[in-house]
């Protein structure tokens, strides 16, 4: 859908402010010529794959019993191997790892008894960017990470410092999650939400609230996205609309929490993976649902924000899409950003000089007769972001550029710079005030 065009949604890269990755020593960072030797080793056949395989399980055995986490209490830790010899791109290796992620935190929220520490060793010898791995890391390490995911640690390497790429995750001791005593119920009367009625409900939005107020110019309904794009080689597709669903039945808050956070990051990686997988006729974009989080905005932008961005920019996965994030109460003021951020609305002060600035450019009145009161502003300007369940949009990057393509080549008829922002602030405004 959503070529939330250029004039929309382009902002998730050129003017956003980029994640900062913490300052940390990463292992084995070598040449380009390097760090590939170990994808010709599985690209020279099945049985040289399989030598590389036991050749770094062994090292990752000799590897644990120098770095045991669990070491002092002499315990052994429960590892497991995942070997994936044939993912290139950092984006589906960012889809396994979370999807292990997911998994791990799904056991231990059934885990009734204490269980030994839990590791999994992810290998990737084909990446197209090993280093990308040491990223990725760098975020799954952060406390933010820790906390919400329940890591304990994570630590990889490249080659020439292990035989291939890989990827150690330590899992917190399940019982401090899954054993919460007396903890708040989970009350989000959406969370056991038929997914049926989720994706129902985003489709009447995207074709009677989206398509009637032409509030993204390229998506007319949810089976027709990326419209009037042809004469730049994009074609029409439609919108794939997923809903993530966690069984929510009897749950404490405390140990849904994480299992929930980690489902959102795995389904966020898997859509990407089904986007990317798929042709642009098949699906032009896809909105991803998260009823469970439809009454907590700020938890779920938190997440979105804090671990979702953060690993979009480490697997350098902008090259491919662009995201934003919507929920049903939505607020630019609780997010408090005074410039544009990846994923979220245009801060309301920013909208408001861009309908100031198309109010002084399209009429031959020079006072402020006609312009937006500022209460109608804001409220018309959340309105854009307001979907019936908590939101992922991930869009085509090429698609984003096509449409900016498009629009250079309409010379005078060309959209002024940021008027789509206006423009559908002033029509929701006075929709909105007409309803009432």
């Amino acid at each position: 859908m959503w070529k939330l065009s250029l004039t929309i949604w382009l902002i998730f890269s050129g003017t956003a402010t980029a994640f900062q990755f913490p300052k940390i020593k990463f292992v084995g960072i070598s040449t380009k010529e390097d760090s590939n030797a170990p994808r010709r080793l599985v690209e020279n056949g099945p049985e040289e794959t399989e030598n590389l395989r036991v050749r770094l399980e062994k090292y990752c055995d000799i590897f644990e019993k120098n770095r045991s986490s669990d070491k002092a209490s002499n315990k052994p830790s429960d590892v497991s191997f995942r070997w994936e010899p044939h993912l290139r791109e950092s984006y589906a290796v960012a889809d396994v790892i979370f999807n292990e992620v997911e998994r791990a935190s799904r056991d231990g929220y059934n885990c009734n008894e204490p269980k030994s520490l839990h590791q999994v060793v992810l290998s990737f010898p084909s990446m197209s960017r090993p280093e990308d791995l040491g990223k990725l890391t760098a975020v799954l390490q952060s406390d933010k990470c820790k906390k919400v995911l329940g890591l304990e640690d994570a630590y990889s390497e490249i080659y020439p410092s292990s035989p291939a790429p890989y990827l150690r995750i330590t899992f917190s001791s399940f019982i401090t999650i899954s054993g919460a005593k007396n903890d708040q119920k989970v009350s989000n009367e959406n969370a056991g939400l038929p997914a049926e009625n989720a994706v129902s409900a985003t489709e009447d939005w995207v074709n009677n609230f989206l398509g009637k107020y032409r509030l993204c110019p390229y998506t007319s309904s949810i089976s027709r996205a990326a419209v009037g794009l042809s004469s730049v080689q994009v074609p029409v597709g439609g919108v794939h609309v997923r809903v993530a669903v966690t069984n929510t039945e009897n749950v404490e808050k405390r140990s849904f929490d994480i299992p929930r956070a980690a489902e959102l990051v795995s389904a966020f990686w898997s859509e990407v993976v089904t986007l990317m997988d798929s042709t642009q006729e098949e699906w032009a974009t896809s909105l991803l649902l998260f009823p469970k989080y439809d009454t907590e905005f700020e938890a779920f932008v938190d997440i979105c924000d804090s671990i979702v961005e953060p690993t979009v920019v480490a697997t350098q996965a902008t090259q491919f899409i662009g995201r934003a994030w919507f929920h049903p109460n939505y607020d630019a003021n609780a997010v408090g950003h005074a410039k544009v951020i990846a994923g979220h609305a245009v801060p309301h002060k920013m909208v408001e000089e861009f309908v100031k600035s198309l109010h002084s450019s399209s009429s031959s009145r020079k006072d402020d007769q006609g312009l937006l009161e500022y209460d109608e502003l804001v409220m018309a300007n959340n309105k854009v972001r307001k979907t019936p369940h908590a939101t992922i949009n991930i869009l085509r990057r090429s698609q984003l550029m096509a449409a900016g393509e498009y629009e250079k080549g309409l010379g005078e008829k060309r959209p002024k710079a940021n008027s789509i922002y206006a423009r559908n602030a002033v029509r929701l405004a006075e929709a909105i005030k007409n309803r009432n």
